[in-house]
């Protein structure tokens, strides 16, 4: 039985203060309160004060308050506390006199006082027929330990003849009695003792419950000598028991104990992968220059114990390590690949290098390659020359990791060698990595005029095939030298060099090139290289700081273009110049055939910069691109730019209604939006019936209280003529339109309405066309109301809506 022991001493703490001023006949009149008729609280106010100034006068009064069950805590309370033998002796003796709950208490008290002398009275108490008393006991004598109460304790755990048939919860009090006294004379410094506890608690077949079990267990190991705790663990480590497999785990990385090492590395082909694991990291933490237990572990057939041993190695610094790394680089799974690279890459130490570069000339084609791949990631500027000479006379595996490590160490020394190597590439292919490493050394190059003179003597003494396979270095340098060089290139007799230099200055990185490139466009004889330049230059243009000079540059282009596709292109450049001469310049194109969209979206971008600050400007440019563009997004835009007009024309009034769909377990408006129903689905029927008539279709009126649904509106409108015109819409909450079945609009959100709300570009056809939209509802108002108007914002002349 547990016992409030929270209360109490709060409560003594309190009465502590008053206590140094008791008069000498204060207990007297204590003694006198326990005695006389007093209710309880006042009798157990009474025994906490006498905890602190009781003597032993006090105890045959309290004694007789044990049997009360409304007293009987405090009473023992206040005895526990008593540093005389009467004390607890006045304990002894209520156990003969009480029962049930006050004799479970009086028996934790005893264990509380540690009163060996309980012994023999509390050991036949755990074949009490009461559990609760059993259990009592089994905890008290755990308390007291000593061995005689551990010798009382086995007889309900094991029992003469096995397993004891105790109740089970007197049997798992007994255990954890057993384990607390084990663990405490452990740290006691009395290991053998305690080994022999810990061991009867892990006996097969065991009653113990895991938990105790498996804490006996580390107890066990942890009590035992350096040989049995091997035996220990590595029979946890290779066992079927999941729960000391994980103990065991545990407990060999927190021992670090070389002679458990040593055993299980005995053993290590019957360890599983965890187990491996576990030794291999212990080993690691005891010894960090150990390679044993490492190079075994690179031998597992664990592919996780494997990367592991390939990751300790990094912090090992052992040179001999070279051969395997590589081979297990170049050959190993996907993990243990990348850890071997990893690992090649840190390794640090006396000699490594040194090593690394005698394997390296050796080494297969396969091992080679991860070795020269290592030299880039070490950052090893002076293995450079190895580097190259691999680049270029080794084997493809080797001679690509050799330029990837060219181009992550980007040195400045290995430019014109490698230039070299792209001259007598034999395809683009082969180029292509050359190149990369190539373009790596100019970025990181903080003196680019020497790198342009050296790619420039290098283009000289080579033929124009090889030489256009450098030229897009110059783009990469930019130099007023290189600039010069890939303008000269733009006459090369041989076509191919000539459009390789077009592109190089079409990528240069600023507008310098613009009017050598418009100038080739208008005069080259080659329609494809002038179509080249030109697109080149309005590419370059782009990169014009001076908006007035970019916009020149453009609109020169613009004109000397002959083809609509470099007019959409320039007109594309314009429309990202914020000036009102651009938008002028896009807005005259409105009218031009093929280029009315391309010129509305320019105007539009450049109008939207500038609404800002002229607001009439831009509402101006939105009426023209409206008046000449068709395309839905064109119109969209321009509408948004232009604003809402006022007196639009008549909302729609006639409508019929179809709902309230919904669907279980969907919530919200927004939930609801995607989610087809009906009058959505083809050949499905659909109950219709008319809406009151009025400016806003008011659904909470046609279906009262209604959530978490949708409803569908339909009507005809009728055109005289096919036109193109703009939906407006209003919604409360979300809104999808369908016209002629078509959607044509969808806005999924929850709202408020609003007249004009949205926007949706239509084409009418001649005659009828049916509207249909879907309004989803969430909780609270739920309306919707509509009108179609002209492109213009314009009521539709003719144009009428009918049920």
């Amino acid at each position: 039985m547990k016992t409030n022991r929270l209360l109490l001493p709060f409560l003594a703490a309190f009465f502590v203060l008053a206590a140094s001023g008791v008069r000498a006949d204060e207990e007297q009149d204590l003694i006198a309160i326990l005695q006389s008729a007093a209710g309880a609280p006042a009798k157990c106010s009474a025994c906490v004060k006498l905890r602190v100034v009781g003597t032993v006068k006090a105890v045959p009064a309290l004694a007789a308050l044990l049997g009360e069950e409304r007293t009987s805590q405090a009473a023992r309370y206040a005895l526990e506390g008593m540093p005389f033998p009467e004390a607890v002796t006045a304990l002894r003796q209520a156990l003969d006199t009480t029962s049930g709950l006050i004799k479970a208490g009086i028996i934790d008290s005893l264990g509380w006082r540690h009163d060996a002398a309980a012994v023999p009275l509390l050991a036949p108490l755990l074949s009490d027929a009461d559990a609760t008393i059993a259990s009592a006991a089994a905890t008290a004598l755990g308390r007291i330990g000593g061995r005689d109460a551990v010798g009382a304790l086995m007889g309900p755990f094991l029992g003469n003849q096995g397993p004891s048939q105790a109740p089970p919860a007197v049997r798992v009090a007994a255990m954890e009695s057993m384990l607390a006294y084990a663990q405490e004379i452990l740290d006691g410094g009395q290991a053998e003792r305690a080994a022999v506890l810990f061991s009867a608690l892990t006996q097969k077949p065991s009653p113990c419950p895991a938990s105790v079990h498996v804490a006996a267990w580390r107890g066990h190991v942890m009590a035992s000598a350096s040989g049995a705790r091997a035996d220990l663990v590595l029979g946890a480590l290779t066992g079927q028991d999941r729960l000391l497999h994980a103990a065991a785990l545990k407990v060999v990385r927190e021992l670090k104990d070389a002679a458990v090492i040593e055993a299980c590395v005995r053993q290590w082909a019957s360890l599983p992968a965890d187990s491996q694991l576990a030794v291999l990291d212990a080993q690691v933490q005891l010894d960090p220059h150990s390679l044993s237990v490492v190079r075994t572990a690179t031998q597992s057939p664990h592919l996780s114990v494997r990367v592991a041993a390939w990751q300790a190695m990094a912090e090992l610094g052992d040179a001999s390590a070279i051969p395997a790394l590589a081979k297990a680089a170049a050959a190993g799974e996907t993990a243990e690949r990348d850890a071997a690279r990893d690992t090649l890459a840190r390794l640090r130490g006396p000699g490594v290098r040194e090593a690394l570069l005698e394997q390296l000339a050796g080494a297969e084609p396969p091992e080679k390659a991860e070795l020269l791949r290592a030299l880039g990631e070490r950052g090893d500027t002076e293995a450079a020359s190895v580097l190259l000479q691999n680049a270029d006379l080794g084997p493809e595996p080797a001679r690509l990791a050799a330029l990837e490590s060219l181009r992550k160490l980007a040195l400045a020394a290995t430019f014109t060698p490698l230039l070299g190597l792209a001259a007598k590439s034999k395809s683009e292919a082969e180029c292509e990595p050359v190149l990369k490493a190539l373009y790596a050394i100019t970025q990181a190059s903080h003196d680019k005029d020497r790198l342009t003179r050296s790619l420039l003597e290098t283009m000289g003494r080579i033929a124009g095939a090889e030489r256009r396979r450098v030229l897009p270095l110059l783009s990469e340098l930019g130099t007023v030298a290189a600039l010069e060089a890939a303008q000269a290139a733009t006459r090369d007799a041989e076509p191919e060099v000539a459009k390789e230099a077009v592109r190089v200055l079409s990528q240069w990185p600023n507008a310098a090139p613009a009017a050598g490139l418009l100038e080739l466009a208008r005069a080259s004889a080659e329609p494809a290289l002038g179509v080249l330049a030109l697109r080149g230059c309005i590419q370059v243009a782009g990169q014009e700081p001076d908006a007035a000079k970019r916009l020149e540059m453009l609109r020169q282009a613009m004109a000397a273009a002959r083809r609509p596709e470099e007019k959409k292109q320039a007109l594309g450049g314009i429309g990202q110049v914020p000036t009102p001469e651009a938008l002028r310049t896009a807005l005259a194109e409105l009218a031009e055939p093929g280029l009315g969209n391309e010129a509305g979206l320019a105007a539009l971008r450049i109008a939207e910069k500038l609404a800002g600050a002229n607001p009439k400007l831009a509402a101006e440019a939105a009426e023209q691109v409206l008046a000449q563009c068709k395309a839905p997004d064109v119109v969209k835009r321009a509408w948004a730019m232009r604003g809402k007009p006022a007196g639009a024309g008549p909302f729609i009034q006639d409508w019929q209604v179809c709902g309230p769909y919904r669907q279980a377990g969907i919530i919200g408006a927004v939930a609801l939006f995607d989610i087809a129903f009906g009058p959505e689905k083809a050949g499905e029927a659909a109950q219709w019936k008319a809406m009151p008539r009025g400016d806003v279709a008011n659904l909470s009126g046609a279906f009262p209280d209604e959530v978490n649904c949708v409803a569908y509106l339909k009507t005809r409108i009728v055109a005289p003529e096919e036109c193109d015109a703009a939906l407006l819409l209003g919604s409360d909450d979300g809104v999808k339109a369908w016209l002629n079945g078509a959607v044509v609009h969808s806005n999924n959100v929850d709202r408020g309405l609003v007249a004009d709300q949205d926007m949706a570009p239509i084409r009418l056809k001649k005659g009828a066309n049916e509207l249909m939209l879907k309004i989803t509802q969430g909780g609270g108002g739920w309306a919707a109301c509509a009108r179609v108007v002209g492109t213009d914002g314009k009521p539709v002349r003719g144009l009428r809506a009918e049920p």
